[in-house]
């Protein structure tokens, strides 16, 4: 196999060997779907196809200790795979388990489906018997030296960081923590394209105090992520040759930045992004629109899809379609963070408030920039070419538009979603 294959392509080819020799290999265990509330669908037992074969020691792909990633589209279902992987593992003797997301208020909606089995989203059946013994759930702060149940500790890198790090009673003890065995589960806990290489930021070794809420992304990743996660937990600081410890991200994206794929190449076990669900047929059809447009084409080309998606709405009204009566398009544009999305939204103002008809010369062009791809879910192109027939069918001006578009995105007709 080849160095530059990705881990989920060494996965894959033998996955189709062992299938047409060995198939009960694949065989989801019993003592997983026995003990889940639903009914896994056919990418998650996918995923879990996986992560036996990875498991399996005949195939060479296990590395000690373990960091995989898994990619799986927002809707996909990764939280009741994630409670799969629980109980692969602690059938596998592990008992302990670090729970991380990006959030303190996710934690609490986490916390529910894992634990409170009257919750509607409750991810177990409500007995959990593996070898004919009840299993139990427990939320811990710290994990016991003795225990036949499942113990998980649910927080985020930043508190992990802070409890590790500043000393209180009846928080979890790093000396403690790395003579166990643990799995870490990650749903979206962190930044994979966040570079804390070469930044200033990052000539700070200096590892003591908190991690605050006004810190950077690049200090979370450095001191939260990449110090404590990996080095100090994952990796046990170095002080054990024998290290059994997990990690298993889960993303719904991951970014395609050269550093990234690189760093993830023999970590991305699996992959059903966006594209993989579409193509699958699981989810409502949505165009994607790929392009090499820069920001403010972008904007500009957000804005006119809005003003073209109204303007075809009045039509049908006009044509006996009451359900078009308030019809509304809304646009959202998303930044990395506040302190970016503060600045977008300035950008925005200007470009709305400044538009004149010679900035939208980009469409001339538009369809060389638009990339070549086009599938069933990528109709970007043929949808830019309608909007502008459209525009050239009605003798519609830019200066019209550029009227539309100044009244309905005024300051107050727009949203600021910090």
């Amino acid at each position: 196999m080849s160095e530059n294959q990705n881990l989920y392509e060494k996965v894959q080819a033998q996955i189709e060997a062992v299938r047409n020799f060995s198939p009960e290999i694949l065989a989801i265990p019993s003592y997983i779907t026995d003990n889940l509330k639903y009914e896994l669908f056919p990418w998650q037992r996918e995923a879990l196809e996986s992560l036996l074969i990875y498991e399996n020691e005949k195939t060479g792909l296990k590395k000690f200790p373990t960091h995989l990633l898994l990619n799986m589209a927002t809707g996909t279902g990764k939280t009741l795979l994630m409670a799969a992987c629980i109980l692969y593992y602690y059938k596998q003797g592990y008992r302990h388990f670090l729970f991380f997301v990006n959030q303190n208020n996710i934690v609490d909606k986490t916390e529910n489906n894992f634990l409170d089995s009257t919750h509607v989203k409750y991810l177990f059946k409500e007995k959990i018997i593996i070898d004919n013994k009840l299993v139990k759930l427990h939320k811990v702060d710290t994990f016991s030296d003795n225990t036949n149940d499942i113990e998980i500790k649910f927080t985020t890198i930043q508190k992990l960081y802070n409890d590790i790090h500043i000393e209180k009673e009846n928080q979890i003890n790093l000396a403690e923590l790395i003579k166990k065995d643990i799995v870490m589960l990650a749903d979206e806990a962190h930044h994979l394209n966040v570079n804390t290489k070469n930044k200033k930021e990052n000539l700070n070794t200096d590892f003591k105090g908190e991690i605050t809420g006004r810190a950077s992304a690049v200090e979370i990743e450095r001191k939260g992520w990449e110090h404590t996660v990996i080095n100090l937990i994952l990796n046990k600081n170095g002080q054990y040759k024998d290290n059994k410890n997990v990690l298993l991200e889960f993303t719904a994206t991951v970014p395609d930045e050269e550093q990234v794929l690189k760093k993830y190449r023999d970590k991305l076990i699996y992959k059903f992004g966006l594209k993989e669900f579409l193509q699958a047929g699981y989810t409502k059809e949505i165009n994607l629109i790929s392009s090499t447009l820069n920001k403010k084409e972008r904007i500009l080309h957000a804005l006119l899809f809005n003003w073209y998606r109204e303007k075809i709405a009045l039509k049908y009204y006009r044509f006996g379609n009451e359900s078009l009566a308030n019809f509304k398009p809304v646009i959202l544009f998303r930044s990395k963070t506040i302190e970016e999305s503060r600045e977008d939204y300035e950008e925005f103002l200007k470009i709305v408030n400044n538009l004149k008809p010679g900035d939208f010369d980009f469409l001339q062009e538009i369809e060389k920039k638009i990339n070549k791809r086009e599938s069933f879910h990528e109709r970007g192109k043929s949808r830019t070419r309608e909007l502008i027939n459209f525009i050239k069918k009605e003798n519609i001006s830019y200066s019209q538009i550029i009227e539309f578009i100044k009244y309905n995105f005024s300051a107050n007709c727009k949203m600021k979603l910090n």
